[in-house]
């Protein structure tokens, strides 16, 4: 019964499942392969944020605001401004910076096929209700490393002789059907709570209910939002970023600034920060609140709930985002993308072995 169940899920997943696992892999692997920040020579203080923005706007694709701003993580690091079109969340430009004479060292457009990628993994273009799909076939997936651990599992003299061992190995000197039922039999085994733990944490993120079932809802205005009624002014986004950058660093001297999400106003800015209480898993957010001068924390790591807290880790952890240690991030990464090539030979191998058992049945009753 459970191999009928295993074998008939995976035939009927085949195709999504293993352009899941391609795009999950090619997700992690695009990004390492495309233009890294360059270096400079560091002379000198670095050049406030806001001509560092400036320096870059003469470079930027018409139609498009700065979007983020990520500063130099190092002596001799670049500055990066991202830039997209007004609303838009995925930068489609990038603009490195020298920040200690702001001046343009090289631009870089984000392939667009990188968005593809992310549209396909998220909900495989089957709007508007892809992302539910996507969901349902996590939890299939999940049934199924479920029911081939069950028809795995070894018969209790085997755990005793500790033959089951070779159960998880590819024998040498197989070929033919028994290679690929070797194949399919030690990838499921050894990426099994991986692919288990991935399922899952993806149908989480997927299902549209699971955010408020979580506690996760709408983020909060910001303190100054009111301004946010007022009719559009001419500002460009950064202005007086470097207040607020100044305001940080004398209130909250122990923060480490990560990045600072701009918009074409400057009330829509936000710092991410990481504060030593929480470390760099758990980043933080600042807003700066010119007429009080002073910063508010509106997203604060120590205040989230349980369900919120599990709801973070496991976005962080799906999408291979873990921060620190860096030796347990690098491997963590690697792993979640050997996990995806993992779907793809299970899905190969699987189809295979049906393949080659329905010509081998075919041929004893042609035979008979």
């Amino acid at each position: 019964m459970f191999r009928k169940i295993h074998r008939w899920m995976g035939l009927l997943l085949m195709l999504p499942v293993a352009l899941q696992g391609l795009s999950g892999t090619l997700l992690i692997v695009i990004p390492l392969l495309l233009p890294q920040r360059p270096h400079v020579t560091a002379t000198g203080m670095q050049a406030g944020a806001e001509a560092i923005i400036a320096a870059s706007r003469p470079h930027a694709l018409p139609g498009m605001i700065p979007l983020r701003f990520n500063p130099a993580r190092w002596t001799g690091d670049s500055a990066m401004v991202t830039y997209g079109p007004v609303g838009e969340r995925h930068p489609t430009f990038e603009v490195f910076i020298n920040p200690y004479n702001p001046s343009v060292i090289s631009t870089y457009t984000v392939p667009s096929y990188i968005r593809f990628m992310h549209n396909l993994h998220a909900d495989l273009f089957l709007l508007p209700y892809g992302q539910t799909a996507t969901g349902i076939m996590g939890i299939m997936l999940s049934a199924m490393a479920l029911t081939g651990l069950v028809i795995w599992w070894p018969h209790p003299a085997l755990w005793k002789t500790g033959k089951w061992r070779k159960t998880i190995m590819i024998a040498p000197c197989a070929r033919g059907l028994r290679l690929w039922r070797e194949v399919h039999v030690s990838s499921g085994f050894w990426f099994s709570f991986l692919l288990l733990f991935l399922a899952l944490s993806g149908s989480v993120l997927a299902f549209p209910f699971s955010r408020p079932l979580f506690g996760i809802s709408r983020p909060a205005p910001h303190e100054h939002s009111h301004h946010d009624h007022m009719p559009p002014t001419p500002s460009m986004g950064e202005q007086g970023l470097d207040r607020a950058l100044a305001m940080l660093k004398s209130q909250m001297p122990e923060a480490a600034l990560l990045s600072v999400q701009l918009g074409d106003r400057p009330a829509q800015q936000s710092l991410e920060v990481i504060l030593p209480a929480y470390g760099a898993n758990h980043p933080a957010t600042i807003q700066y609140d010119a007429h009080a001068g002073r910063m508010h924390i509106s997203h604060d790591p120590g205040q989230q709930r349980q369900g919120e807290w599990i709801f973070q880790w496991l976005h962080m952890l799906h999408e291979a985002r873990l921060a620190a240690p860096a030796p347990m991030a690098v491997i963590w990464k690697t792993a979640v993308g050997a996990s995806g090539l993992a779907l793809v030979v299970l899905t190969c191998s699987g189809m295979v072995m049906w393949t080659i058992r329905r010509r081998n049945a075919a041929r004893r009753e042609s035979g008979s």
